[in-house]
């Protein structure tokens, strides 16, 4: 009998097949558990697919595993069955999708342990043994009153937040046996908030509707405007599968939108959830990862990632502003956060809920088909409805910074009134246009077809895309002039010219350039949480899911930025901002009001935002796409290449229609390209691209069924690389 036994392992490549290697017949195998495993002439990580007793290789060639790493499965069969369903749907190598699955920690050779936390706590809880500490060591006595007051302990984390040196003063206290510690496998929970908001009679109807169905399978779309309160119902449902002992993933698109959420989520349920978003370590994300696995916690708060969270008793997942883009993973491997979750959820038969003021065209055509619950709410709690939406005409007008003079009435008389003021936009920077007025050079990106940005505070000037810098010119290098200026506005520009016009009033800027972590937002915004006049300057991190009740006026500068877009969704991506962003203010005590700065007053879209009617405008859209055939009534594929030159991506995608053409039915379909992608050079390389558009998802299927074994047959290179990108979210 032989001593060995075949097994299958997925590795992080872009190659679309699994790999074969020899293990031990001791070896317990456990599908979903890690081993190094030699590869060419180097080692890299596999994760156990399955065990079986033959393979179509010589046996004779068949390296054996090196090492098993894990001692009980990282992936578990749910989301295994997952990463397949994603490999076959989305066309993703499986390998990548499986460690796409995985903790970014535990993508490489790291060892799985359990993650345990160490509490620290009084040896004895008699106060009037520390006493003593306060006139000799102020600081250890500091530390015994904190953990006075928690007599379950503190953890490293919380000690830090005590005394930020904390370390040596525990050393000391414990050489006086004076504090202790121990491992702790689970929290101090806290019992949840006793006193529940009185919920509307909205509120109450929709979960009322909602609950019957609580026990299977069902996707809900909570479709209500903003202040309307959408996140008190997804609060009372996570109450719900508590109570059961079941456990809830919690999707948001952006870490800023977890600051105010994780206070709330605090409140209402102690510490018996995790966070998880890029801002995070990969350890610290890793044991957020594993203490909801093992049960610890009940909640998974966190981004797209978040979703890929083990659980043996997942009972409801929550998509929070579920219509994001953010949502949508563009690079590696490409798929839609939202989707998938849906599929997540059917494959458990678990109810999940979408929640948004302002659904995707693709969530209402589902509703519209009777394949969604849908639930609208359409008052606020607060005694005021949503705020009128104002535009301001600025042809012809002089801006200062970007404002028209009959905005900058606005913002001072609701300064008076002591509101607060937020202003929106979507421009990072001092200026993103920096020219010569005598010849009319302007600076452009070495590495894309995109300009400069001017970044005034560091004298720089800056590709958003591939992050190429330069200094500013003194003169201009095509023609020598010393007339080189910046022209447009971007958020630092307006930061200074607002600071400068209001001296006495705080100006907060929030963008990406200020704001590198959660952290960072919410120490930017802790101003905002005292109610006092100040304005608020930031770009898409504050257009959305922020409640700052004391927010009685938005405004937003350039409207008109995406109206005359090449991409099919920039309408729909522009209502769904100038809602958003209308809706922050009037969310509490005060009635709100909004302002829209644009030069076509008469446009449709503008005239639809002021009668505040997202829903006519999303059926508008919606008859636009079907008269042309586009997403949500089309299925869109798309082939992508880059290369050193163009010429070699559109040779590559020309051999892969060529592949295409051989299939079939291939004439059922649309086929546009190959054809340069909009941005030809980004980051040092020339894109193309070759696109599929069917009404009929199966021919579509079909098609790509009959050609992609042998379009996988070309591969990719450092020279010439391509990809393919299923339910594309852009043509």
């Amino acid at each position: 009998m032989p001593q060995f036994r075949f097994a299958c392992f997925a590795i992080a490549l872009p190659i679309r097949r699994v790999f074969d290697y020899r293990i031990e017949a001791d070896d317990p195998a456990v599908v979903g558990t890690r081993y190094r495993l030699p590869f060419s002439s180097g080692v890299k990580t596999g994760v156990l697919l399955d065990t079986n007793g033959a393979s179509e290789l010589d046996p004779e060639r068949i390296k054996p595993v090196q090492e098993r790493l894990d001692h009980e499965a990282v992936l578990g069969e749910h989301i295994l069955a997952l990463a397949r369903w994603m490999s076959e749907y989305y066309l993703q190598p499986l390998g990548e999708v499986v460690f796409q699955c995985l903790p970014g920690y535990l993508r490489g050779a790291r060892p799985h342990q359990p993650v345990r936390v160490k509490r620290w706590c009084l040896v004895n809880s008699d106060p009037t043994l520390t006493a003593e500490l306060e006139p000799r060591s102020p600081r250890q006595f500091e530390i015994c009153q904190a953990l006075l007051q928690q007599p379950s302990g503190l953890t490293a984390i919380e000690l830090k937040q005590v005394n930020t040196n904390w370390h040596p003063v525990v050393k000391a206290l414990e050489a006086k046996q004076i504090v202790r510690w121990e491992w702790a496998e689970k929290p101090a929970g806290r019992a949840p908030a006793e006193e529940l908001p009185e919920l509307s009679s909205e509120q109450q109807r929709s979960l009322t509707e909602i609950e019957p169905r609580l026990h299977r399978f069902a996707v809900h779309l909570l479709d209500g405007i903003t202040g309307s309160g959408k996140t008190e119902i997804y609060l009372r449902l996570i109450q719900q599968h508590l109570e059961d002992g079941m456990q809830v993933i919690y999707l948001v698109p952006e870490i800023g939108l977890t600051n105010q959420l994780i206070e709330r989520v605090e409140s209402r349920f102690g510490d018996c959830f995790v966070i998880s978003h890029s801002g995070l370590t990969d350890f610290q994300r890793y044991q957020a990862w594993d203490r909801f696995r093992r049960g610890e916690v009940s909640i998974m708060l966190g981004t797209r990632s978040s979703l890929f969270s083990q659980s043996e008793k997942l009972g409801l997942i929550i998509i929070d502003e579920e219509h994001d883009h953010s949502y949508r993973q563009e690079d590696g491997v490409r798929y839609h956060a939202r989707d998938v979750a849906i599929k997540r959820a059917q494959m458990l038969d678990i109810p999940i809920i979408l929640g948004s003021a302002t659904p995707s065209l693709e969530s209402i055509s589902n509703c519209e088909r009777d394949t969604y619950f849908r639930y609208r709410l359409d008052q606020r709690p607060t005694r005021f409805p949503p705020p009128p939406i104002q535009l301001i005409d600025v042809r012809n007008n002089r801006l200062e910074f970007g404002c028209a003079a009959q905005t900058f009435a606005h913002v001072e008389r609701h300064l008076a009134q002591s509101g607060q003021v937020l202003i929106y936009l979507n421009r990072r920077g001092f200026a993103p246009i920096v020219m010569c007025h005598e010849c009319g050079w302007q600076s452009l990106c070495q590495n894309c077809d995109a300009r400069l940005t001017l970044h005034q505070s560091v004298q720089t000037l800056l590709c958003h895309h591939c992050g190429f810098a330069q200094r500013i010119p003194e003169v201009c290098p095509d023609c020598g002039h010393n007339e080189v200026k910046h022209y447009g506005i971007g958020t630092e520009q307006l930061e200074l010219g607002l600071t400068q016009r209001y001296p006495d009033t705080p100006v907060l800027r929030i963008d990406r350039d200020v704001i590198a972590s959660r952290e960072a937002l919410k120490s930017r915004l802790q101003q905002l949480q005292t109610g006092e006049p100040c304005i608020l300057i930031g770009t898409q991190m504050i257009a959305k899911g922020h409640d700052y009740p004391a927010i009685t006026l938005s405004v937003v500068l350039d409207a008109d930025q995406a109206l005359f877009s090449a991409s099919y969704r920039a309408s729909e991506r522009l209502a769904q901002t100038l809602f958003q962003v209308s809706g922050r203010s009037g969310r509490g005590d005060r009635e709100g009001e909004a302002i829209l700065q644009t030069r076509f007053t008469d446009h449709p879209l503008m005239q639809a935002l002021v009668r505040q009617d997202y829903r006519q405008i999303a059926n508008d859209l919606l008859q636009e796409r079907r008269l042309l055939g586009f997403p949500p009534y089309a299925r869109v594929i798309i082939f992508r290449a880059d290369a050193i030159e163009l010429k070699a991506a559109l040779g590559k995608l020309e051999e892969i229609r060529t592949l295409l053409e051989t299939a079939s039915r291939f004439d059922s379909l649309s086929c546009v390209g190959p054809m340069p992608a909009l941005m030809t050079r980004r980051i040092g390389r020339y894109r193309a691209q070759l696109c599929l558009v069917s009404q009929d998802y199966q021919t579509l299927r079909s098609v790509l069924q009959q050609s992609m074994p042998a379009i996988e047959q070309l591969g990719s290179s450092a020279r010439v690389s391509w990809s393919i990108d299923v339910d594309a979210y852009d043509l």
